[in-house]
């Protein structure tokens, strides 16, 4: 038995890292096209980009690894039976379900180890990624401008290049001042040049053959007129320094943006939704307590006589309508107020409840998914071996590509039911739990028709099957 799980082993381990490799790239891939926008055309250092490639990687190392085990376990054992192996495993007496044993034993390993390393490890890494994507998404982009257009990033200043040349010469330069509500002026030069500072901070315009216009300082009075607002002066060279600090990427702290439930442990998770739903409880008796009294009994019954008479609800309107315009209208004002306070506050309340609901709803979802996504390694294990173990072809063939289908098809619906559970559209528990659900019947099936050497894609034995099940339904 040693040597049979060395073979296995040794089979397995190098399909694993490389679908592993592969596929939590394609999965970074996927992720890294949500921020292309926010990357592109920054100036960011490699450092920067690189640090939130691998933290990105690690964020998709939950679902890289059931991806990874569905493939190399069909592939493992697809070559085993390839190599009649598995036919030599069984004529000594040794069953597929033995056969799968030491990577099933595996697989619980890395389910353990994927819920632990997610638990743990990837809310602080989410926590870092978090602050940075904001801190990439914040920061402006890379100094460039263009020539013929009013580039206004620059801070308190909106500049306009009418031409630019090799040589990093520039000409028709228009520079507005935008301090003093933009009445600061502004300045129009013939030609100049662009060059940054030595420590790259500053960016320094050297003007040459231009004018400067400012409004006059000088009060106008009343009902008197002035023919020049403006106050021209005109220069050979003039140099504008402006201050780059604001292109200047820089790093937050996480940890001043807040706790966020993703960041946190389970049991963190935990301790927050149980305080939600008691504040949620609070809410509900308050509103409840405050329309009760308010609209239907008083906490002071001393008032009351001691029996109750009847009263009647014809004889009620008819005194008011017997009431004069002015207090029949006030009746009726005060009603329609209290009506209105009444559905204002519902509304409100159905608003603040339906938003604790949905942070409920989130939270739950949080707990569930890293418990469901450490089951998917073993799902995806009862997919993968006993489906190569039937097609006996190992490589990147079509059974690889079956299970690829086979895990995009569990990565919708895990996706999908996450999104709309965390809306509270549906049962967190049961959304989260959903796609494994879904997916063991076929490992179960798998395993039972590989374990029993029975014919995957013969349709006539299940032709048999149905026809068997309809002579006992209606027996002749």
């Amino acid at each position: 038995m040693k040597k049979l799980h060395k073979l296995v082993f040794k089979t397995f381990f190098g399909p694993f890292i490389v679908t592993f490799t592969i596929s939590n790239f394609l999965l970074l891939m996927i992720w890294m096209v949500k921020y292309l926008e926010d990357i592109i055309g920054k100036g960011l250092d490699f450092i920067i980009i690189l640090e939130m490639i691998a933290r990105g990687a690690l964020n998709q190392i939950p679902f890289s690894l059931p991806l990874a085990i569905l493939l190399s376990s069909t592939m493992t054992y697809g070559k085993l039976g390839e190599n009649i192996e598995l036919t030599a495993m069984k004529s000594l007496g040794i069953s597929l379900t033995k056969a799968m044993r030491p990577l099933f034993f595996f697989c619980i390993l890395v389910a353990i180890s994927a819920f632990y390393f997610s638990n743990n490890y990837l809310p602080y890494s989410n926590k870092k990624l978090s602050s940075l994507v904001g801190d990439i998404r914040k920061s402006k982009p890379e100094l460039l401008i263009p020539e013929g257009v009013f580039y206004n990033q620059l801070k308190g200043y909106t500049l306009r290049i009418g031409r630019k040349y090799k040589d990093k010469t520039i000409a028709d330069v228009l520079i507005f001042d935008d301090s003093n509500n933009g009445q600061g002026g502004f300045i129009a030069s013939d030609s100049g040049n662009l060059e940054l500072s030595k420590s790259g901070q500053h960016l320094i315009l050297n003007l040459i053959n231009g004018n400067t216009y400012k409004r006059d300082k000088e009060k106008i009075r009343p009902g008197k007129k002035r023919k020049l607002p403006f106050v021209r002066n005109n220069f050979d060279n003039n140099r504008i320094i402006f201050d780059l600090s604001s292109f200047k990427f820089e790093k937050s702290d996480p940890n001043n943006r807040g706790k966020s439930f993703k960041n946190i442990p389970v049991e963190q998770i935990v301790l927050s939704r149980d305080s939600v739903i008691l504040e949620k409880k609070k809410h509900y008796d308050q509103f409840v307590e405050g329309q009760y009294h308010k609209y239907y009994f008083r906490a002071d019954t001393s008032f009351l006589s001691d029996t109750i008479t009847p009263s009647n609800y014809d004889s009620i309107m008819y005194k008011i309508a017997n009431l004069d315009s002015s207090k029949r209208h006030i009746i009726y004002k005060t009603a329609k107020g209290q009506s209105k306070q009444s559905i204002n506050r519902i509304n409100n309340f159905s608003t603040v409840l339906g938003n604790l609901r949905k942070y409920i709803s989130q939270h739950t979802t949080e707990i569930h998914k890293r418990y469901s996504m450490a089951i998917a390694c073993l799902v995806m294990f009862f997919i993968g071996a006993p489906f190569g173990a039937i097609v006996r072809k190992g490589g990147l063939g079509l059974p690889v590509v079956i299970g690829v289908i086979l895990f995009l098809i569990y990565y919708v619906i895990a996706t999908s039911m996450e999104k709309i559970s965390k809306r509270g559209d549906f049962n967190p528990v049961l959304g989260m739990w959903f796609a494994p659900i879904i997916l063991s019947p076929v490992g179960v099936f798998l395993t039972y028709k590989a374990a029993t050497d029975s014919a995957l894609f013969r349709w006539e034995a299940y032709k048999k099957g149905f026809k068997r099940i309809f002579k006992k339904n209606n027996p002749v």
